[in-house]
């Protein structure tokens, strides 16, 4: 059995401290707060106290969550340095998609895909680990083009597919 029965609490190996609780909350009320002002294209007052109060209740109930399911998440500040470069890689690979969708429907043209291993240790099985792979993993499938089918532990490679492969290219 992977885990206790359903209706069951988790065994707690570790009691987190308040402090970290409350950063954590803190992190996940700013990611909330940071997309209730995407999503809502507005910086008047009253719209920013709405959003805060709702981000504030995401923020809580995200880290009730996460407690009660007993996870651990550990993150270093430059893993998130490579995010820099999605929106770039974003536009690149939609342009990339866009193009050979054109030589598909003008021309006929069947863009060349590809299975390609791209060299990542594979880590520990730490939280530490596991959140880099995730973040690894969800960073790297964001552009259009490149989907990450997942991360070799024996051989440190990541299988990726390509949906056009270009010459090249890693």
């Amino acid at each position: 059995m992977a885990g206790p029965p359903a209706g069951e609490p988790r065994e707690r190996t570790y009691e987190t401290p308040v402090a970290r609780r409350v950063g954590s909350w803190l992190v996940w009320w700013v990611l909330m707060m940071s997309l209730w002002v995407m999503l809502d294209d507005s910086i008047d007052t009253d719209e920013l106290l709405a959003g805060a109060g709702v981000a504030a209740l995401a923020a809580l109930f995200a880290e009730m969550v996460s407690y009660q399911a007993a996870t651990r998440f550990r993150m270093r500040i430059e893993w998130l340095v490579p995010a820099l470069r999605l929106p770039g890689e974003v536009v690149r690979d939609t342009m990339v998609v866009y193009r050979a969708l054109w030589r598909r429907l003008a021309r006929g043209e069947q863009p060349p895909s590809a299975f390609v291993e791209l060299p990542v240790p594979f880590g520990d099985d730490s939280p530490e680990g596991v959140t880099r792979r995730a973040l690894l993993v969800g960073g790297t499938s964001v552009a259009p083009n490149t989907f990450v089918l997942g991360i070799d532990q024996d051989a440190d490679v990541m299988v990726v597919h390509r949906l056009v492969a270009k010459e090249g290219r890693t």
